[in-house]
């Protein structure tokens, strides 16, 4: 799964944000580092997300555009050679990509969704299984950033409430239990 994780911005970055204070009206920018921390911390430009993140959506989204030569495409910004090997393993793995490289009946479906390879394949497969209401359940869960709120004046009661989900003794991933419980509430 991909994550957000807050850096630092960019020297380019914190130079446009500067430009933004008086556009419209008179304005000021105040930075809250020092000029040392600007000069020796912060990197000059910042990385392409192209280049951070796993790239096994992107490259499942390409095949089935039918680009196939990945290797050699002329990328705005190329990822690393290793990136993209490492997620054309992971297709493969999944049985999204044949020995050559190429989209399997079962990428092409895996295709169709707006979600991480391996989600789309757990739906693909709940079907199958007949267990798609549990997946569907897990999936959504899985997709969203954090399904905890704790309000500052309210964390103690929060925190009860999250420890009703949580139940060592049971196998079922606590994501599930409150998707269920969602789901209950809000059916009846």
């Amino acid at each position: 799964m991909d994550s957000l994780i807050v850096t630092p911005i960019s020297q380019a970055q914190a130079g446009q944000r500067s430009g933004r204070a008086g556009r419209t009206g008179p304005g000021k920018c105040f930075r809250l580092y020092t000029e040392e921390a600007f000069l020796t911390e912060l990197q000059p430009n910042s990385i392409p997300e192209i280049q951070r993140t796993n790239l096994a959506n992107t490259v499942l989204t390409l095949k089935a555009l039918g680009i196939n030569d990945l290797l050699n495409f002329d990328f705005m910004d190329p990822p690393t050679k290793q990136s993209m090997l490492e997620a054309l393993e992971k297709l493969f793995a999944l049985g999204a990509l044949d020995e050559e490289g190429l989209l399997t009946k079962l990428g092409r479906h895996m295709a169709d969704f707006p979600l991480e390879p391996p989600l789309s394949k757990m739906l693909i497969y709940s079907v199958e299984l007949g267990c798609s209401e549990e997946i569907l359940t897990i999936v959504a869960m899985l997709s969203i950033q954090n399904v905890f709120y704790r309000p500052k004046e309210k964390q103690a009661a929060a925190d009860q409430i999250k420890a009703k989900f949580h139940q060592p003794e049971v196998t079922i991933h606590p994501l599930f239990n409150i998707g269920r419980s969602f789901n209950f509430t809000y059916s009846v």
